[in-house]
């Protein structure tokens, strides 16, 4: 048994030169993508061919037996919408957080400053959006 690397190494054809990709290695990943585009597209048209139309039960009153007096669309604060990109942008930085941290931490001091740097970048936009006022509630 080989130490250093765990998992073992395929054997390649002696022809075969080492860094040369064939497209078959890509096949799978095509294979995917257009059944992807096929289910989308029969979703698609299937939506099309099968419309629903409103009926007179779908129009009556809630079940609570009050019309609706305002229209069903409302416009809502753009505040709404900030907090959930800021919570989405900020969510996905600190997932790769950890990530980061067991990677790098056979680096030793170079994974250590790599890291201080990704958490002061995370920080210093904190601060920047705190500044701006993005995180009050108007």
């Amino acid at each position: 048994m080989r130490s250093g690397n765990v998992f073992p190494r395929i054997s390649r054809p002696l022809d075969q030169r080492e860094g040369l990709v064939e497209l078959s290695d890509y096949l799978p990943i095509l294979v995917y993508f257009a059944g992807g585009l096929a289910v989308a597209g029969a979703i698609f048209a299937l939506s099309k061919v099968v419309r629903s139309k409103p009926s007179t039960v779908k129009m009556l009153p809630y079940e609570s037996g009050i019309l609706p007096g305002a229209p069903t669309r409302q416009r809502f604060s753009i505040d709404f919408y900030l907090t959930a990109m800021l919570f989405i942008v900020f969510d996905i930085e600190l997932a790769f957080l950890y990530p980061i941290a067991v990677t790098l931490r056979d680096d030793g001091l170079l994974g250590l400053v790599v890291l201080l740097i990704f958490v002061f970048t995370v920080v210093e936009a904190l601060v920047y959006i705190w500044k701006k006022g993005a995180l009050e509630w108007r």
